[in-house]
């Protein structure tokens, strides 16, 4: 069974769907200075405009997979020839060892189901000195049973993480420094101003979405979000 959420974001082909949306994305891509021809990976790229602005803006090399056939489709016709796009699982990558400089991801750990797999496939495909970025919902404190039972219904997401479980995960998959990026981490929705909707969307899509805005009204207090920055 697929999950109804991720096909919500694939069929109004929505960018900057993660927390704090495309706006945050560009301010903390700026401030890490890559150099030009870094190689870069994309996991789980949606329609591909991070993967856009990183080819567009700092000239890197980029890799954008995704396991949504909707979204490659989008990313596809979005990007042409300005990056490599493919379809991929993050839980089983198949690129070589140490082969990129950056590995992005925004708001996918938590859709993985398997996250600690998801990491160490990470780390394996990160070269020496190598940064992962990520950008991930995150509990402001333990969650009650009905709170996850809604999250689950919702996003199809088994558990939301707290700061300090995040933290536990990414150094147990092996990444020596893991720093927190200083920003607004209450989970006010961003406006979305990059839709690539797809013909005849589904009727239940549509009430999908106002029980998406719903939930984040009433859970902001309880579920933001963190941005990571980790060192191989």
């Amino acid at each position: 069974m697929g999950n109804r959420y991720l096909d919500l974001l694939a069929e109004f082909g929505v960018g900057g769907a993660h927390p704090g949306g495309f706006p945050l994305t560009k301010e903390v891509l700026s401030s890490l200075h890559l150099p030009p021809s870094s190689s870069v990976l994309d996991i789980g790229c949606g329609t591909g405009q991070t993967a856009e602005y990183l080819s567009d803006h700092f000239s890197c090399k980029v890799t954008a997979i995704d396991n949504h056939p909707v979204m490659v489709k989008k990313a596809s016709e979005r990007l042409h020839l300005k990056a490599d796009v493919r379809y991929g699982s993050a839980e089983d990558l198949e690129f070589a060892d140490l082969t990129f400089d950056m590995v992005l991801t925004e708001s996918v750990l938590s859709f993985t189901g398997a996250a600690h797999e998801t990491l160490k496939e990470i780390h394996r495909v990160l070269k020496e000195k190598g940064t992962f970025l990520c950008n991930e919902m995150t509990a402001a404190k333990q969650l009650s049973k009905q709170q996850l039972s809604s999250i689950k219904n919702l996003y199809g997401i088994e558990e939301v993480l707290t700061e300090e479980e995040w933290i536990h995960k990414l150094k147990g998959a092996g990444f020596t420094t893991v720093s927190r990026v200083p920003a607004i981490e209450s989970l006010d929705e961003t406006q979305v101003t990059d839709l690539r909707p797809s013909p005849n969307i589904s009727e239940d899509l549509y009430d999908l979405w106002d029980d998406h805005h719903s939930f984040f009204k009433a859970h902001k207090e309880s579920i933001s979000y963190r941005i990571f920055i980790c060192e191989k």
